[in-house]
């Protein structure tokens, strides 16, 4: 019968003892008095399962409200360039920006979190207090925790207008990440170790505060329209100039930096590095000997768009790749100044905060590996190679975590269909819910003491993914051979001066932004022998709709996470011998009974607590 759990987890789970020291402050003098103050007051037959479930429910539901408001994540949609829906080659600058969501959604975002905080801490309070303390609750507890670090990273990004960027997918990768190596670090020790600033307690906190200050603030668009200008004497000379001139100027350094190690027949202008095209990066020769200078964005002429005149023509630039993008979105406007937005500079911070969250997962797996007998080492794989290195082969474990956001993140640099800015939650729902099928796992073999083997059950949608992947790029080197060709026979579709003078505009390379040719289709069959063949592979290699594999993606995602989630939850509980979703009758009998004994020896301590009040009465 197929069953996630080993052969013997139910002698393992009978023996596991939950261990977990919390050295917050936030949690010592605030979570755990107020918990013991409320669970008192809940009734004996309410299940601690119902109280975890319920918690996932609040932030689950403000979480559909922020999504329904802003399915992209911005409120400022005149500032981000998407692909037409309709699936038009061209990029058309959004000119009605969504309006921003009611204040009140924010505020109960805030409540709902902070509701999940207190249910979150209550729930083994209630086990506690009824006497059903099992593996069982902790697994759902950590399994509802993982969940939720996707709804509250993409709750946050919406709260901070990160837009469908590399901002809103970094805030995924740190959340994600950090509650997977906790869990990792978890499993080596043997017990969850909180700092004293830490997630659970202190972040959630922050994340209260953004949702209420973006209520004050009158919403999301605060965080995107703000910036913090940088002095020129702090930047290189480089960044003092012109942001279109920046950007060229950088992206050429880059690729004389990079190009040289990673290309070969270097000296034919054909020449070209397979690993940079990967990631967007043209090392042909002709390339690097002249980029391309950003184009402007013509707007569509309308009365809407004419408000605006040349203030939105001259901040809105397009980049012919993927650094000179990166360096445009430094310059909010024409001016030759650079400016560093809120959430910009919120998202740097939960950055650093997570690499060194992570840092510390590392060294104390490190710590724990030492101190840990050669006879024990056994249970996390009794090989040669886990017993010799010990270490390496815990490193080992996380490959996985590192081929899930490799290929998470080349999808979403290389995808001609700008396939996160046209659908960002789903990717981030898709890819989320595999990091939280890898912390299940392991965290079942935590719970049953057993060798964590992270592709026994989750090889499918990782195989997907990488060849998904894989496709994408042999799409994206297939266009460049068909360019070369192109370009050999005297037919290249260069045109224009750029936009901006200064040689010629290679707006017909494959992975342009700026409205011209970036589809296969564009170009037209020519030529004869080896250019026909190059031709139909790259016909074939386009025939890709990365938005349907991106529906097959999600779909299998979430049917593998909800059959992983149930069956554990089943068959856990089936060897227990416990009930999931209410207290058995026994124990609430037992409960009662003890509280109708405590309850004149509390009556006499608060009268003797009182002592003035009796007086007063007499």
């Amino acid at each position: 019968m197929f069953s996630y759990l080993p052969a013997d987890a139910k002698e393992k789970l009978a023996l596991y003892v939950y261990r977990s020291e919390d050295r917050s402050y936030l949690y010592n003098h605030m979570w755990r008095p107020l918990c013991r103050k409320v669970v008192d007051y809940l009734p004996v037959w309410l299940a601690p399962n119902i109280i975890t479930v319920a918690a996932l429910a609040f932030v689950g539901t403000t979480h559909g409200l922020l999504a329904y408001y802003m399915p992209k994540l911005t409120v400022s949609g005149e500032h981000y360039l998407t692909r037409s829906e309709t699936g038009t080659t061209p990029l058309q600058l959004v000119e009605c920006p969504p309006p921003p969501p009611p204040a009140f959604v924010f505020v109960l975002a805030a409540v709902a979190l902070f509701l999940y905080q207190l249910l979150d801490n209550l729930d083994g309070h209630q086990a506690r207090r009824t006497g059903t303390s099992s593996p069982l609750g902790m697994l759902m507890d950590h399994g509802c925790d993982a969940v939720n670090c996707i709804i509250g990273a993409l709750s946050v990004a919406t709260a901070v207008s990160a837009g469908p960027s590399w901002k809103t997918w970094l805030i995924v990768l740190n959340t994600v990440i950090t509650f997977f190596l906790n869990t990792w670090e978890e499993y080596y020790r043997g017990v969850l170790v909180l700092p004293v600033i830490n997630g659970p307690n202190e972040g959630i906190l922050i994340a209260i505060g953004v949702y209420l200050w973006t209520a004050w603030v009158g919403g999301p668009q605060w965080w995107y329209k703000n910036a913090i200008e940088v002095p020129s004497r702090w930047l290189p000379q480089v960044l003092r100039q012109p942001a279109p001139q920046a950007a060229v100027d950088i992206e050429a350094m880059v690729l004389r930096t990079v190009c040289p190690y990673l290309t070969w027949h270097e000296e034919d202008a054909d020449g070209f590095a397979i690993l940079p095209f990967l990631f967007n990066l043209n090392c042909t020769a002709a390339y690097r000997a002249d980029p391309p200078h950003p184009t402007r964005i013509l707007l569509a002429g309308n009365p809407l768009t004419a408000q605006h005149g040349e203030d939105v023509l001259g901040r809105v630039w397009s980049g012919h790749s993927v650094l000179q993008r990166a360096v445009l979105r430094l310059y909010g406007s024409g001016k030759p100044v650079l400016s560093v937005r809120y959430n910009t500079l919120a998202v740097a911070l939960m950055t650093v905060g997570a690499a060194v969250t992570s840092a510390g997962n590392v060294y104390q797996v490190y710590r724990a590996i030492r101190r840990t007998p050669a006879a024990e080492l056994e249970k996390f794989g009794g090989r040669r190679f886990s017993i010799r290195f010990p270490f390496l082969h815990a490193l080992s474990r996380l490959v996985p975590l590192v081929v899930v956001t490799f290929t998470a993140s080349a999808w979403l640099l290389t995808s001609n269909d700008d396939i996160f800015r046209r659908h960002p939650r789903i990717f981030c729902w898709t890819v989320g819910l595999l990091y939280t099928k890898l912390a299940i796992h392991l965290m079942l073999a935590h719970l049953c003491s057993a060798e964590f083997l992270p592709f026994r059950r989750t090889l499918a949608p990782f195989v997907l993914l990488c060849v998904h992947v894989w496709l994408t790029y042999v799409r994206n080197v297939s266009q460049l051979r068909r360019q070369q060709q192109q370009q050999h026979s005297g037919r290249a579709g260069v045109s224009g001066d750029g936009g901006n003078g200064g040689g010629a505009s290679w707006t017909a390379l494959p992975y342009t932004v700026s409205g011209s040719a970036t589809r296969s289709d564009a170009w037209p069959s020519r030529g004869a022998g080896s250019a026909a063949s190059s031709d139909t592979h790259s016909d074939y290699a386009y025939n890709l709709d990365e938005e349907l594999a991106l529906y097959e993606l999600f779909a299998l995602s979430t049917v593998t996470f909800a059959h992983l989630a149930w069956s554990v939850v089943r068959e856990t509980a089936a060897l227990l011998q416990v009930p999931i979703f209410t207290v058995p009758r026994e124990k609430q009998k037992a409960l009662r009974a003890a509280m109708e004994a405590t309850r004149p020896a509390k009556a006499t301590a608060t009268l003797a607590a009182s002592p003035g009040k009796l007086r007063k009465g007499k």
